[in-house]
């Protein structure tokens, strides 16, 4: 699937369940980043995951708010000009392996995965991070 149908599949909400991987959230996180500027990226790629929960699952608990916007700001203070997905994907394999876990050097446990976390943003704890371009 190339990027625009998978984009048009996310914002549909018809890509299916098990294919909506850790993954497919960074992609379309890319995306909305290499396509529009920096805060109506950020809105897009938030409330597109919202949307895409609560249609799939009838409900938004498993959007987490911290996680979204950290990751954002991480891509987006990696995206390189003229760089497509792949070679992102390439030049960045910490924002996709599991353990160790890419937050766990800005944030503590304890700290990201509080329940104020889950439902608004909060700065790291540990260490800052990269600030994007225009942010």
């Amino acid at each position: 699937m190339n990027d625009q149908e998978f984009l048009e599949g996310f914002e549909r909400c018809t890509i299916p369940r098990e294919k909506w991987s850790h993954e497919a959230h960074i992609r379309m996180a890319w995306l909305y980043l290499t396509c529009y500027p920096l805060e109506q990226a950020l809105e897009k790629i938030c409330s597109g995951i919202q949307r895409y929960n609560k249609a799939v699952t009838g409900s938004t608990d498993g959007y987490h708010h911290t996680v979204t916007l950290a990751f954002s700001r991480l891509i987006a203070a990696r995206l390189a000009p003229g760089e497509d997905y792949a070679a992102f994907r390439v030049a960045n394999p910490d924002l996709y392996a599991s353990r160790p876990p890419v937050l766990a050097r800005f944030y503590s446990d304890e700290h990201l995965f509080s329940e104020q976390a889950k439902r608004e943003w909060r700065n790291p704890d540990l260490e800052p991070l990269p600030t994007p371009a225009g942010f």
